[in-house]
């Protein structure tokens, strides 16, 4: 399959060339997809899912004169349009699907998308390839992987995860450390991890 070449894309995009956007498609629709099915779980469905990918490429497309190569690859830059779209859809979905009790639900890692930006702290090792990451954060307990999609794939804020998860701020922080433990073990070990009380 050729390389795509961004610049061009990119050029066609400030035209207004419908060909970039057939281009960016083929560039990063794939990802763009895989990332939205994460971040959005189990709340909502199919057609969420491409809303949440159309509205990145139509932010792409407007914006296409705010994107500074020497920033960032057109690639991430898609990909960090489409996690703000799915983070928007997500709050949306939640206030219409969330329990009379307020619970939050379990984002389940359905897919596997590479991580918007390289987490900061430690969540992938050095020398750890991305599947392995992956298959380890599937075999964490579901309230571990919940914090560790929210915080490092959707990048979402400490203040805001503690605030729709019914927790305090240190709360998130110390189970935040734990999950990393956790994965950490799992990827240098391979042992399997369960979950603890206290």
């Amino acid at each position: 399959m050729p390389q795509l070449d961004e610049q061009a894309i990119h050029r066609q995009l400030l035209a207004r060339d419908p060909a970039g956007m057939d281009g960016l498609v083929d560039l990063v629709g794939h990802k763009a997809y895989r990332l939205a099915q994460m971040a959005l779980g189990g709340l909502g469905n199919e057609q969420d899912v491409e809303e949440v990918v159309s509205d990145a490429l139509a932010a792409a497309w407007e914006r296409a004169a705010s994107f500074d190569p020497s920033r960032s690859t057109l690639t991430n830059w898609v990909l960090m349009l489409t996690k703000y779209a799915a983070l928007d859809r997500r709050r949306t979905l939640r206030r219409r699907m969330l329990g009379a009790d307020g619970t939050a639900r379990v984002v389940p890692l359905s897919a596997a998308p590479e991580p918007v930006a390289a987490p900061s702290e430690d969540l992938v090792l050095a020398g750890e390839e991305h599947a392995a990451v992956h298959e380890a954060l599937r075999r964490l307990p579901p309230a571990e992987r919940e914090l560790l999609v929210r915080r490092y794939f959707l990048e979402q804020p400490l203040e805001e995860m503690a605030r729709e998860l019914g927790l305090t701020r240190g709360a998130v922080d110390t189970r935040l450390w734990r999950a990393r433990q956790s994965l950490k073990r799992m990827l240098t070990d391979g042992s399997e991890v369960h979950a603890h009380d206290g």
